[in-house]
């Protein structure tokens, strides 16, 4: 009162002081220590104090961030730079798990069907680890529950969910454009000398099969991803957001050609089975029937452009190694189940282990996987998880349930021929709609439950 403010008249000296005294200290300690020693830490407590500051912006960034994630790295471990593979750590598992933590405090979280079908396989698989497997095999089979669970945890309003939404569209239709010059103007050699650098599997001697094709003579499209699998997979992911979320043709087209440039037949197949399904339950068909059309003239004019006439022939007479390979894989793998009905362990079998042990065996199917490490049991559980996902998201009726149900389709199509969810950034654009669905469906339920029981009242 009297006029006088009550704050200390030395808080401001002393703040001042205390930023200079803090300034000194951390200019003497890079006298006498390694600089990467203390940027480390230091880089740790900023992106700690950034994602307890701005939650949902930092969830964005993350997510953002997953399609690049990969050749970031790897340009970094290139070039020289130190500690890569904890800064890899670092812009995926730690946020994410943070994320988690923030969300659940803030939002609160009520399990449903499918989050007990997955805690379950989880339980199952973790049990048998610690019989016969390693925590590495585990993590690497189970790494893909942390973008569910912070899914789960999250809400979005109306306007956040479209920018999530067009910016996965247009972020995938911008590196589909460029990952082109690869394709046309650059050609292999500068990805091989990459993968070779940092010591990437199957470089010796160029790219690894995953990169060719039979009957086609030119470089998949793979953009800023590990391999043209997973991008032909972020494509399906951003082609299927676009279709409920947007109207502008033109990334989609972006995207498209990018689909189209990846040559991956599962996503293809994981697209062509989405779509359709959302243009029925959205009801729009008349929409759906022009697309087609566009899509149509664009694979036959892409057909002379990129030489495919000989990769179609070789799918259509069944003379492809590669969907021969597929097939003997999946036979393989349920006989191997059928076999080992408690599982043989992610020891020998997991995606890691034949990096190190060409002995081992891998089983490139995300089901007969499962089964054959942990268990028919533990494959079937992660099977009602997908199950109950889908009838979860399929009667809530909102673009964010259509959403969620056109990647949940997609996704278990091509996990039927290969393991999408062992690439960390690729389980984190598959996931996250799919728990940020299950929540909103789980909300939405109580929320009608509330009415009905206060209108009885």
């Amino acid at each position: 009162m009297n006029g006088h403010s009550l704050e200390n008249p030395f808080a401001s000296a002393l703040r001042a002081s205390t930023a200079v005294l803090a300034l000194l200290l951390a200019a003497s300690l890079f006298i006498f220590v390694p600089t990467t020693l203390l940027l480390i830490p230091l880089a740790g407590a900023v992106l700690i104090w950034m994602v307890f500051r701005w939650p949902m912006t930092a969830l964005g960034v993350v997510l953002a961030f997953m399609p690049i994630d990969f050749m970031v790295i790897a340009l970094g471990k290139f070039f020289g730079l130190p500690h890569m593979t904890v800064v890899s750590v670092c812009d995926k598992e730690v946020p994410l798990l943070l994320l988690a933590g923030i969300l659940w405090r803030r939002n609160g979280f009520k399990p449903a069907a499918p989050d007990w079908f997955l805690l379950a396989s989880l339980a199952i698989a973790g049990v048998h680890t610690i019989f016969d497997g390693t925590v590495v095999g585990l993590w690497t089979d189970f790494n893909f529950v942390i973008p569910y669970l912070v899914g789960r945890m999250t809400v979005l309003t109306q306007t956040q969910e479209q920018v999530w939404a067009r910016g996965a569209v247009w972020i995938m239709g911008i590196l589909s454009v460029f990952g082109l010059a690869e394709v046309f103007i650059f050609g292999e050699v500068p990805r091989t000398l990459l993968y070779a650098a940092i010591g990437s599997e199957g470089t010796e001697g160029g790219l690894s099969a995953s990169f060719h094709a039979t009957g086609f003579s030119g470089l998949r499209e793979a953009a800023t991803t590990v391999g043209p699998n997973g991008f032909g997979v972020f494509c399906m992911i951003a082609l299927i957001l676009w279709w409920v979320y947007c109207r502008n043709p033109l990334p989609a087209g972006m995207v498209g050609v990018g689909l189209i440039c990846s040559l991956t037949r599962s996503a293809w197949v994981g697209t062509a089975a989405a779509i359709p399904l959302l243009a029925i339950v959205m009801k729009q068909n008349k929409r759906f029937f022009v697309y087609a059309a566009m899509v149509l003239s664009l694979v036959v004019a892409s057909i002379p452009i990129l030489g495919l006439g000989d990769f179609i022939v070789s799918n259509k007479t069944r003379q492809d190694d590669s969907a021969q390979s597929h097939q003997e894989i999946i036979l393989s793998g349920l006989q191997f189940a059928a076999e080992h009905p408690l599982g043989a362990g992610n020891e020998k079998l997991g995606p890691e282990m034949p990096k190190q042990d060409k002995n081992t065996g891998l089983f490139e199917t995300t089901y007969p996987q499962l089964a054959a490490e942990y268990g028919i049991a533990a494959a079937l559980l992660f099977a009602g998880f997908l199950f109950t996902a889908i009838r979860c998201v399929w009667q809530q009726q909102t673009r964010l349930g259509y959403a969620a149900l056109g990647i949940l389709v997609g996704a278990s199509l091509v996990m039927v021929v290969t393991l999408p969810l062992t690439d960390r950034r690729l389980a984190c654009w598959i996931l996250f709609p799919i728990g940020l669905a299950v929540r909103s469906s789980v909300s939405r339920k109580n929320s009608l439950t509330s009415s009905a029981e206060s209108q009885a009242v």
